[in-house]
């Protein structure tokens, strides 16, 4: 029985040190993390709402609302020009990210694709302009999924992006309230 205590007690003092040191890791590199995933989303913003900085966060308020919709959001921004909705929808290869920009007159200014592992040459596509650039003027009351020309083979992540667009114009209506 002896024998079996010293490995057993090694491997346990050797566990507690690697999860102490990724933790110590983790502690040093998240401000640097959040700064960079911010930094990329405000170019994105910029990019979904042209001339709409300076940003400002107000996500607490807007969860506060529990609005129920099939996207969930992940941040929102208001500027004076509007503002851009960072909405999370489960694609095909996972979790996509969904930056919506609205402008004050509740039409949708642009979109673009963040964070994805869509599948490349089908999924993929829908990051692009021919895309994207449907739902440019689009409002609340249009039926989106009508008007939309669906990414060929590549219905699932299509749907995942007009499903984001359709929440974040539903939170829209309710914020601007």
């Amino acid at each position: 029985m002896k024998k079996y205590i010293a490995p057993i007690l090694s491997l346990f003092l050797i566990t507690a040190c690697v999860v102490g040191l990724l933790a110590l890791t983790n502690h040093f590199t998240d401000k640097a993390i959040q700064a960079k995933e911010r930094a990329e989303a405000e170019k994105a913003m910029s990019m979904v709402l042209f001339d709409g900085a300076p940003f400002t966060d107000i996500s607490e308020d807007v969860l506060k609302l529990n609005i129920s919709t099939k996207a969930r959001i992940k941040g929102v921004d208001k500027s004076a020009k509007g503002y851009v909705f960072t909405m999370v929808v489960k694609g095909y290869g996972g979790d996509m990210v969904v930056f919506v920009g609205i402008n004050n007159d509740g039409k949708v200014e642009n979109i673009m694709l963040g964070e994805n592992a869509e599948t490349p040459n089908l999924g993929k596509k829908a990051e692009l302009p021919e895309f994207t650039s449907q739902f440019i003027g689009l409002i609340r009351e249009d039926n989106i999924s009508e008007k939309i020309d669906y990414i060929t083979r590549a219905t699932i992540t299509t749907d995942a992006v007009i499903s984001a667009v359709e929440s974040a114009l539903i939170i829209h209506a309710e914020v601007v309230k």
